[in-house]
């Protein structure tokens, strides 16, 4: 298989995975119109890093050895879960508070930190990072596709959570966000335990 050919097949199947709604999109939607753009951005950021990150592991053939490894998956998939089922009642527990005030003097590590820990946690980027790259990375890559793959896939993701960010931190998100903060918590709060719950089981 071309390399050139591989690198933009396998461009474009991430591209539509991150499109997808999910942990890390309701993550970077509901930062922005609870906290601000500036930290909605840092959380996007974390995403791409983490993306980047996945995408190297893949490339050299480590996430595939990570599927193949029935119990190290597992416990992944398990602790991964577990970490979102958090973030998940957590949001439902946190959904009367007030709405906090935007924090322009947070420490930009906390913002990239949550993103990342955020994408990281998610076990499906494991499986869908490992099946797409098995299948359409060539047998011998030329040498340029491992810079060029994380780093391209780096931005891809990172890119459409600041387009996330940038949309749902306009004033008319975060007035709407406002008015309704305790219904919008409970649901992102329980779609993300619905998400824990599908990961737990396979």
């Amino acid at each position: 298989m071309n390399s050139a050919f591989s690198f933009w097949t396998i461009t474009l199947a991430i591209a539509v995975g991150a499109v997808s709604p999910g942990p890390s999109f309701i993550m970077v939607a509901k930062t922005a119109m609870a906290v601000g753009r500036r930290q909605a951005l840092l959380t996007a950021v974390g995403m791409g890093l983490a993306g980047a990150l996945y995408a190297a592991l893949a490339v050299f053939g480590l996430a595939a050895l990570l599927l193949a490894a029935g119990p190290v998956f597992i416990a992944l998939r398990v602790l991964g879960a577990s970490y979102l089922a958090y973030i998940g009642v957590t949001m439902i527990m946190g959904a009367k508070r007030p709405l906090p005030i935007a924090d322009t003097q947070a420490s930009p590590t906390s913002g990239l930190f949550g993103g990342f820990k955020t994408q990281a946690s998610n076990p499906k980027t494991v499986v869908v990072y490992a099946s797409v790259f098995a299948s359409l990375l060539p047998h011998s890559p030329e040498p340029w596709l491992f810079a060029a793959l994380p780093a391209t896939i780096g931005m891809v993701e990172g890119g459409w959570y600041v387009l996330v960010a940038i949309l749902f931190s306009t004033a008319r998100a975060s007035a709407t966000y406002a008015k309704a903060k305790p219904l919008i918590d409970r649901i992102a709060g329980a779609l993300m335990i619905a998400l824990a719950i599908k990961l737990a089981l396979g």
